[in-house]
């Protein structure tokens, strides 16, 4: 359901990605009633979330509800190919892969102004240790920027800046709406709100929580990360527990960007990295600071440093 505008082009873009729609309306033709009648995996709804249809399937819906798939922009529009692409990456985290992916276009993407790499560095247990060992030996005067996924207690989100920063020059911060990363920056992923970034990579802050037991969501930011910065993106999968991401390493797997896992022997928890591993889709392995070694020269290799 959506507004009469872009009903439509939400029916086309989920039709053309894989999916089935099995049922389509405007909200004001519709009674709650009629909402336990359909059979569906996925309700994808474009309207205000204070709403009599909203709260009923909230109170009785089996399935997920995916809310706002944003403004959506014109086909001609070169916008329209981002939002095409985090539409489906939304949907593959909630729904699965379709029996046969689409051919995408790829985006336009202008890159951050800072023109760095920006990659994910996602960890639950045991993943502070880990990912400041890693940080402590990378040098920040490197051309990259990471944004870190961490699942931890909302109470503690203030104060990873201070615990990662401790013994290294990187500049470790939590999120500001507006902002941009820059190299040498490490930017904290938040808890209690979800995360997307603009055109020019811009962060985007939602007043709403991450889709999925985990927060924040791993898989989410995978997507969100592939939509704005492929190819100059990657992702490095560090202790924990759970299997938050598996999917999303894939899809950036099959784009050609790299993805990274902690080895077990090193890690406090490694039921997270293996799951990547065991997928197929590490294409490196290693302790904290044998990563860190492979970051530089990989660096070295693919964007060699600003003279």
């Amino acid at each position: 359901m959506a507004s009469n505008s872009g009903r439509s082009s939400l029916a086309q873009a989920v039709q053309a990605f894989g999916y089935r729609v099995v049922f389509n309306a405007l909200p004001a033709q519709v009674q709650p009633a009629q909402l336990g009648a359909v059979m569906t995996d996925l309700w994808l709804l474009d309207m205000a979330e204070e709403s009599p249809l909203v709260d009923w399937l909230l109170e009785h819906s089996p399935v997920p509800l995916l809310f706002g798939a944003g403004e959506i922009p014109p086909p001609q529009h070169e916008d329209h190919v981002r939002w095409q692409r985090r539409l489906f990456g939304k949907l593959c985290a909630l729904l699965g892969e379709p029996a046969v992916l689409p051919s995408l276009p790829s985006a336009p993407v202008q890159p951050p102004q800072t023109h760095c790499c920006v990659w994910l560095l996602g960890a639950s247990l045991g993943g502070p240790a880990a990912v400041k060992r890693f940080l402590d030996a990378l040098p920040a005067q490197l051309p990259i920027a990471f944004v870190y996924a961490q699942h931890i207690d909302a109470g503690f989100e203030q104060q990873l800046p201070r615990i990662l920063g401790r013994e290294n020059a990187w500049h470790i911060r939590n999120c500001v709406e507006g902002s941009q990363l820059q190299p040498g920056e490490v930017l904290v992923a938040p808890i209690s709100q979800t995360l997307s970034f603009g055109p020019q990579g811009q962060l985007q802050m939602h007043d709403r929580p991450w889709p999925g037991a985990y927060q924040p969501a791993i898989e989410s930011l995978l997507d969100e990360l592939a939509v704005a910065f492929a190819p100059s993106c990657g992702a490095i999968i560090f202790s924990g527990m759970g299997e938050d991401g598996v999917e999303a390493c894939g899809r950036m797997r099959r784009q050609g960007m790299e993805i990274w896992t902690q080895s077990a022997a090193s890690a406090a928890c490694a039921t997270m990295p293996q799951a990547v591993r065991q997928a197929g889709y590490s294409s490196r392995e290693g302790s904290p600071e044998e990563l860190a070694v492979a970051m530089r020269q990989w660096l070295e290799q693919e964007r060699p440093l600003a003279g």
